[in-house]
């Protein structure tokens, strides 16, 4: 235990575009909706030093901290894994042939999935570094300057199959957040325009540009986004107000304020299907799809609630991506979203 297709394994999500279940489709970029392909949806780059023989690292889980981790043949037919900050899991079997999940102690969402190419004795330890994978299907692509003057709209889409054989129960989907949330305690943005917000703590975590997500008790007052920061004060131009379908509206003392990725969610008109069904298509990345919901939220509460997802079954999720007019360039643009359901 435990094998593969289990536990935080059971949903694998893929790329679409393909012209048939399973088809080949490898373009992040060309994840247009329509049949799912046969390219898993990664989020994780993985750099291996001081290999296992006999073994190979098929794919990192997104619940896995960045940064080195170990891979450890704990004997000649066993593995083990820990993660960045973590400690090791569970002791798993393998035999030639096999492939297997190997999780973080207390952590199910923090796997490796690895599979056995020998019947040669397992032995020594791998330092397996984990890296944001950049341009993936979440992150869309790079932004160009003409889309950054101009501002910019585009869409990706993703189906989630249950490949497990038992039910996955409660399935939830919402936007992580980037840094420590605070509160627009010492100023807020008006009815209009542009603006700034400050707060008596501190947004030394924050990105230098990002988007901020404002929030009036449980309700969403508004998305912005912010062109600079110091430690203690965002500003934000008038082209980033009302973002991602939200309305400007002036800020209280009390509002929360969340550092989020210019990101927005939906679930395909389609809903959770059997297994091998088509989403709809769009014909490039700025067309948008039909009849969907977009949600923002930032909480399991809030976020998309998906349901149960039974064995063989299949969602299809789509991402839109908002940049504002004139927005400013940046190396480096996280992403974060985040899962919870319950598997055997």
């Amino acid at each position: 235990m435990p094998p593969e297709k289990t536990r935080g394994d059971s949903l694998r999500e893929y790329l679409t575009g393909a012209s048939s279940d399973g088809g080949v489709q490898t373009d992040p970029d060309a994840s247009f909706g329509n049949y799912r392909s046969s390219t898993e949806a990664v989020s994780m780059a993985i750099v291996i030093a001081d290999a296992i023989p006999g073994i190979t690292v098929d794919y990192a889980s997104g619940g896995n901290e960045l940064g080195a981790g170990t891979l450890d043949a704990a004997d000649a037919g066993t593995l083990r894994w820990k993660c960045y900050g973590g400690d090791y899991g569970p002791y798993v079997p393998i035999t030639n042939g096999e492939t297997k999940i190997v999780e973080t102690d207390g952590s199910p969402g923090a796997f490796l999935r690895v599979t056995r190419t020998s019947a040669d004795p397992l032995s020594g330890t791998a330092t397996i570094t984990l890296t944001k994978s950049i341009n993936n299907v979440f992150a869309f692509d790079d932004v160009e300057s003409a889309e950054a003057v101009a501002g910019d709209i585009e869409y990706r889409a993703t189906i989630v199959k249950n490949e497990n054989t038992h039910n996955v129960a409660d399935f939830k989907r919402w936007i992580g957040e980037l840094a420590t949330s605070q509160v627009s305690d010492d100023g807020q943005l008006g009815a209009s325009g542009a603006g700034t917000i400050v707060t008596t703590g501190t947004f030394v975590d924050w990105p230098d540009q990002g988007f901020c997500h404002i929030k009036n008790g449980a309700a969403t007052r508004e998305i912005v986004y912010y062109s600079e920061r110091t430690l203690t004060t965002l500003t934000v131009p008038a082209t980033g107000r009302e973002l991602l379908g939200t309305t400007a509206g002036a800020g209280s003392a009390t509002d929360t304020i969340h550092c989020v990725p210019g990101i927005a969610i939906a679930i395909d008109t389609d809903g959770v299907t059997s297994g091998g069904a088509a989403i709809q298509t769009i014909v490039n990345e700025s067309t948008a799809p039909t009849s969907v919901s977009w949600n923002t939220g930032i909480t399991e509460a809030t976020g998309l609630s998906i349901g149960d997802v039974d064995a063989a079954e299949a969602v299809g999720i789509w991402y839109k991506r908002q940049i504002p007019a004139d927005a400013v360039s940046t190396a480096d643009a996280a992403i974060w979203i985040q899962d919870s359901f319950d598997a055997v």
